[in-house]
């Protein structure tokens, strides 16, 4: 057959050898190869080799999968050579593929297959996003031999060559047949020693019925899978736990380990996750959703190791337990296992008042500058947010992002008198495309209950209006019924500066939607000596830092929650926010007030 080459594919070819003997020769971090053909499908590339992929070939023709993988589509397979399907027959008692049935045959080709193009650049330690036509995920790793680094599927099989494109998808040869899990949930940690009292604790509870499943008998989609993470017998033993009797005498107090208010069955639905979340997906979230209503495990991810429920709360760091990636990551067949290095339950928590300073932003923290006087830091560095706890609703090559401000002046010498000295600059327009139309902040942990929620600011004669809202695109959302105008001053509460002196003032504000939220001249701190740097009376100074009520949130789970100010107003305006404050809708909601300097606060006198 005569082939044409113009110039420009010599070029390409010239090109494209240089590349891979580049490949081959700079590095030997893997040993792939990364191959491309003119085939038109996957079929045909593996007839195209029959000393490599015939017994493949058979499994597709025997399975009646051979014509959709020879169609057009976008495909992934894992195609096993035939070394690896020979040791897979002899592994389960068979001398070849046609001793197998055609529906057998079927669901091994199924769990090679994605129905998408997945290249190994995708690919994360921890699972392949997509799922496998057969229903279940494939696992992803990497392993170092002889210098080399190896791809690994399923912690046993090694992918010898990737990422070979055909006209309907990808190929990758393994060295193994990958064979999905068979056991539960339930069936996996019964069948292992380690697990001997959690799996009573199962039982008792009557998780074990409902680990215990085929997917396909469950006819709601997204309870197919489930995440369990449970503590080893050791585990439960260092925290003082002997047997299960023990555990239970501990946890159990209603006389029905069954019911949804005993705390043993607490115990055990608080380790229970809708959905399959493999480490990957662990760390790439801040949270696990647990089987008990409203309660969450938090996530982390401090250097290698995955830390749940490390959390900062009221000011107070309570350490938490790491996954134990060594018993983590086992697929079962609804579901994925991980275990706990220690022993966790349920944190009992009763509503307290969170107030958000919005510059307590973690990666801010890390740095020298965080609160030193006089200091810019600008959140919106080479088209990324550098906090997680700050989003945007676009950012283009032209938006301009948060600023992180600390007051430059001698304490005392500016009204404004940030609460710890910094503050949070942004603009907000509903026409400019420089500007943010939103932004949201990622409030600290609240425990579930209703809070009234106060945006503490500046007044700008010029300023945006803004809509609050919560967990905006979520089944949590709540749109706060209050705008928040920065053009308004205390004064817009209906005291006037003659008033501010007046014992009712706090009263008149509260009762208009407003307060104070920084010390006056007239308070002392509750270290008997500082008093405040907000003027009573006067013309200025204690008006121009309002706290204006947004409205009430009722927060359904105890989480970090994201709260979204919205521009209905305003052209590139400046916002200067400092707190926001978030008081159960009970507790006294014009103190604590704070002061420029840190940790200074004043209490209701």
């Amino acid at each position: 057959m005569k082939m044409k080459l113009n110039i420009h594919k010599i070029t390409y070819l010239v090109l494209l050898s240089a590349f891979i003997l580049f490949l081959i020769h700079a590095c030997k971090r893997e040993q792939y190869t990364i191959a491309t053909t003119d085939d038109v499908n996957i079929t045909g590339y593996l007839e195209k080799y029959p000393d490599k992929f015939s017994l493949f070939s058979q499994i597709l023709d025997r399975s009646g999968t051979k014509g959709y993988l020879a169609a057009y589509g976008k495909y992934t397979i894992f195609t096993p050579d035939n070394n690896a399907v020979n040791a897979w027959l002899k592994k389960i008692n068979k001398t070849s593929v046609d001793q197998l049935t055609p529906e057998e045959l079927k669901n091994v080709v199924r769990f090679h297959v994605l129905q998408d193009t997945v290249s190994t650049a995708k690919f994360t330690d921890g699972k392949v996003a997509q799922i496998t036509l057969y229903g279940q995920y494939l696992l992803t790793g990497v392993t170092f031999q002889n210098g080399t680094s190896n791809i690994t599927i399923n912690k046993e099989s090694l992918i010898t060559q990737s990422n070979v494109r055909v006209g309907n998808g990808i190929i990758h040869v393994i060295d193994h047949v990958l064979e999905p899990a068979t056991k539960t949930l339930a069936a996996t940690i019964e069948s292992n020693a380690r697990y001997g009292i959690f799996t009573q604790a199962l039982k008792e509870t009557g998780f074990y019925d409902s680990l215990n499943y085929a997917q396909s008998a469950v006819p709601d989609t997204t309870r197919r899978f489930q995440t369990v993470v449970l503590e080893s017998d050791s585990a439960i033993r260092a925290a003082g736990f002997a047997n299960f009797a023990a555990l239970k005498a501990k946890l159990s107090k209603t006389g029905n380990t069954k019911s949804h208010t005993d705390s043993l069955w607490m115990y055990v639905a608080y380790h229970v996750s809708p959905g399959a979340s493999y480490t990957a997906d662990i760390v790439s979230t801040p949270s696990l959703s647990t089987l008990v209503p409203g309660e969450i495990v938090t996530t982390k991810l401090s250097g290698t190791r995955i830390l749940l429920n490390d959390d900062e709360f009221n000011g107070v760091i309570e350490p938490g337990v790491e996954v134990n990636r060594t018993f983590s990551n086992n697929t079962t067949s609804n579901g994925v296992l991980h275990e706990s290095r220690s022993f966790y339950k349920i944190k009992p928590r009763v509503p307290t008042g969170v107030y958000f300073d919005l510059g307590d932003q973690p990666e801010l923290k890390a740095m020298a500058a965080w609160r030193v006087p006089g200091q810019s830091i600008s959140l919106l560095q080479n088209g990324k947010l550098i906090t997680a706890g700050i989003r945007l609703d676009q950012i283009r090559s032209n938006t301009i992002g948060p600023v992180y401000s600390t007051a430059s002046l001698p304490l005392g010498a500016d009204t404004r008198s940030y609460a710890n000295r910094d503050v949070m600059n942004f603009n907000m327009s509903i026409s400019n495309n420089a500007r943010a139309v939103w932004i949201e902040f990622r409030s600290p942990m609240l425990v579930k209950g209703k809070y009234k929620v106060w945006i503490c600011y500046t007044y700008n004669n010029a300023g945006p209006l803004l809509q609050v809202a919560s967990d905006v695109g979520t089944t949590q959302e709540q749109v706060l019924p209050n705008l928040v105008d920065l053009t308004q001053q205390l004064t817009s509460s209906g005291v006037t500066d003659a008033g501010a002196l007046q014992s009712s003032s706090d009263g008149l504000m509260l009762t208009n939607g407003f307060k104070r939220y920084l010390g006056t001249t007239a308070e002392t701190a509750t270290d008997g000596v500082t008093k405040g740097l907000q003027a009573v009376g006067t013309s200025n100074g204690w008006k121009i830092m309002p706290a204006k009520l947004a409205g009430t949130v009722d927060i359904k789970t105890t989480d970090r929650h994201w709260i979204r100010l919205t521009a209905l107003r305003g052209n590139g305006n400046g916002v200067n926010l400092d707190m926001i404050h978030f008081i159960p809708v009970d507790d006294d909601q014009n103190y604590p007030r704070f002061h420029p300097t840190p940790g200074v606060i004043f209490k209701r006198p």
